[in-house]
């Protein structure tokens, strides 16, 4: 789930040991904080209101890695400190980037319907989707 930098010296092992775990559906793999995932181009039912409340208030490494982790991190990060945070998407085009985005706002929309500000980030959350769709 974790690969240790000092494990990989070398592309080519990095690139299989992604290649293996893409092969069993595993998209996600961390590197620290870094979350490295491969498009798979099917429904893999990974995004289910169970597994956001799995992921929902645990520290990244704890479960196996997800974009809802990061997700989470990220807005723990924000209530505990009291300052926006940031999430770099990058990627090829094609590569989930889109898709990624929306299901990082799913995450913060439903986890935010905890809070007494729910209402408004929720809905300015959603309504940011017609903009991502337009790219």
């Amino acid at each position: 789930d974790c690969v240790l930098l000092r494990d990989h010296k070398s592309e080519d092992v990095f690139v299989s040991n992604l290649k293996e775990r893409f092969q069993h559906d595993l998209i996600y793999t961390y590197i620290g904080q870094v979350l490295i995932s491969v498009n798979p181009y099917h429904e893999l039912g990974i995004y289910t209101k169970q597994h956001i409340e799995i992921y929902q208030n645990t520290s990244i490494g704890e479960f196996p890695p997800h974009l809802y982790a990061i997700a989470d991190f990220a807005y723990r990060a924000m209530l505990h400190e009291g300052k926006d945070q940031c999430i770099l998407i990058s990627g090829e085009s094609g590569a989930g980037k889109t898709e990624a985005s929306k299901k990082i706002l799913e995450y913060l929309a439903y986890s935010s319907t905890n809070t007494g500000v729910a209402g408004n980030i929720r809905d300015r959350l959603l309504q940011s989707n017609p903009i991502l769709e337009a790219f």
